[in-house]
């Protein structure tokens, strides 16, 4: 285990761990006794927890901001590659979150 990521988020960026599998990273954190929150344990900042779990679609996208070293916001607003970035199946998810951000003056 010492060898294993410590948060869901270099889980995935190490190829260790699937998007689908993020109901079970939250499903250890509720089962173990921890003193961790749970963002930090997703390896989420307090704003992509509060983006995760009002928009879980999101997810691909926090994780493609972890890998690019880029906030959210900004692989959502880039056209050409947040697709790529996000390996969104198409634009449309990645523009509904955008609008949603943009809605909740979130962005």
């Amino acid at each position: 285990m010492s060898n294993s990521p410590k948060t869901f988020v270099s889980a995935c960026l190490s190829g260790t761990a699937l998007l689908d599998d993020v109901d079970e990273w939250v499903e250890t954190w509720h089962e173990s006794p921890n003193d961790v929150s749970l963002d930090d344990y997703l390896g989420f900042s307090a704003e992509e927890g509060a983006l995760w779990a009002e928009r879980p679609e999101s997810l691909r996208f926090i994780v493609a901001a972890h890998r690019y070293g880029k906030p959210v916001e900004t692989i959502l607003q880039s056209r050409d590659d947040f697709a790529l970035a996000a390996r969104a199946s198409d634009s449309a998810e990645a523009m509904a979150v955008l609008a949603w951000l943009r809605q909740t003056n979130r962005l």
